[in-house]
């Protein structure tokens, strides 16, 4: 068996056992609020840049949220592109601080040709993740009362797309996705009492809800060169509006009963559209996002409402047909992002912006590269008792490239 298969068949086996153990890939108490965190949906490539996207055309990398990106694929070339991330949390009120760390899968994407005209590609992305376990004490005159809440699960996507080369400068896309996932919470009430005349009211409150729709993304990029060595892209992607199948398991038990019930109901989920611009030569590559989503369409879910991101970003490679110095292949990567939030929490959107840093490393000759991020941000506010939380992500990764449509001739 060739060693790529081995490679890709170990990398699949690898998603799989991330997705069975239900790893948690955030610590947020934020997440216990609508449909979880919604994740940085960006490659590791795009998070280097700030998360920018829509304008960029990087060859041999995989840019899935702007779908026309594809044609700038090689013709005879396949591209397998997955990443972990490892998350840095520091937490705190403006009476309590908590530190916490956690890891995990991240995405996985191949890309692929189907004619010169033709390229496409399909994967597995994060959407949104729920992850926090937290507890709280209070005192009262019979007793102590304890509060645990904990949150695990996530949203995830699995897309196919297709990007379609309508002239030298003007490219098509569309995704076909499909969103699937489990989140669920669950909140405890222990009553720690020495009296013997009062009989401890202990609680357990379990959630489950379980999603799953499909949508669909179209986009559009178009490139002109403006001198000789320089090139300007312009592009855009809209995200249409689509229905989820709801459905949300509760049960909840005291010491003397125990209540279920299920409900099942439809949401429509909301539409996004961004659009960017960028500028690329043979050192330098530039891009510059906005993006805006109608969540507040969703008015049935609290605590949400809509929102708007900025992101830029620039990456320089000295040099990357060097063949003696090692540091002029290397893609050098810095960004940043704002992004309003989705979230409103006691009349404070939950905004959340930062820095960005990343390398592309080459190996050897090839067009293959581990890809390194970091992200640094701050999220929340200390404002009505809220929770503000200073984090840091680091993120590695692998693009495998590879020609696998070529036949090799002997002589």
């Amino acid at each position: 068996m060739k060693i790529k298969t081995l490679i890709l068949l170990n990398l699949f086996l690898l998603i799989n056992i991330s997705i069975a153990m239900g790893q948690k890939n955030t610590f947020s108490p934020y997440s216990r609020y609508g449909f979880g965190e919604l994740a940085n949906h960006s490659f590791i490539t795009n998070q280097g840049l700030g998360g920018t996207n829509m304008a960029l055309r990087i060859p041999n990398q995989i840019n899935y949220l702007n779908p026309a990106s594809y044609t700038v694929q090689d013709t005879n070339s396949f591209i397998f592109d997955a990443g972990l991330k490892t998350e840095y949390n520091s937490m705190q009120t403006n009476n309590l601080k908590m530190n916490k760390k956690n890891a995990g899968f991240d995405y996985l994407a191949i890309g692929f040709p189907v004619t010169n005209w033709w390229k496409a590609s399909a994967g597995i992305v994060p959407y949104s993740n729920v992850g926090y376990d937290l507890g709280t004490k209070a005192t009262y005159d019979d007793g102590i009362r304890h509060n645990y809440f904990q949150g695990t699960g996530g949203l995830r996507k699995f897309y196919l797309g297709s990007a379609f080369q309508l002239h030298d400068n003007l490219s098509i896309g569309v995704n076909y996705s499909y969103l699937f996932g489990t989140l669920s919470y669950e909140s405890v009430i222990v009553w720690e009492t020495d009296s013997t005349q009062i009989e401890p009211n202990n609680l357990i409150k379990r959630n489950e809800k379980i999603i799953r729709g499909a949508q669909i993304n179209t986009g559009f990029q178009y490139s002109n060169n403006i001198t000789k060595n320089t090139k300007i892209t312009i592009g855009g992607a809209y995200e249409h509006s689509f229905n989820i199948d709801y459905s949300e398991n509760q049960l909840s038990t005291n010491t003397s009963d125990t209540v279920s019930r299920s409900i099942s109901k439809n949401y429509n989920f909301p539409s996004k559209i961004a659009f960017g611009v960028g500028l690329s030569s043979d050192k330098l590559v530039w891009g510059a996002d906005f993006s805006f989503t109608n969540w507040s369409q969703l008015n049935e879910i609290e605590n949400i409402n809509d929102n708007y991101s900025i992101k830029t970003g620039l990456q320089y490679t000295p040099d990357k047909n060097a063949t003696r110095n090692y540091l002029n292949r290397i893609d050098y990567r810095f960004g940043g992002f704002y992004r309003s939030g989705y979230l409103n929490i006691e009349n404070n959107t939950i905004n959340d912006f930062g820095i960005t840093f990343g390398l592309g490393l080459p190996i050897k000759q090839q067009e293959t590269k581990f890809n390194l991020g970091i992200k640094l941000g701050k999220k929340g506010t200390l404002d009505n008792e809220l929770i503000e939380n200073k984090y840091a992500i680091i993120n590695f990764g692998v693009t495998f490239y590879d020609v696998w449509f070529l036949q090799r001739k002997y002589q």
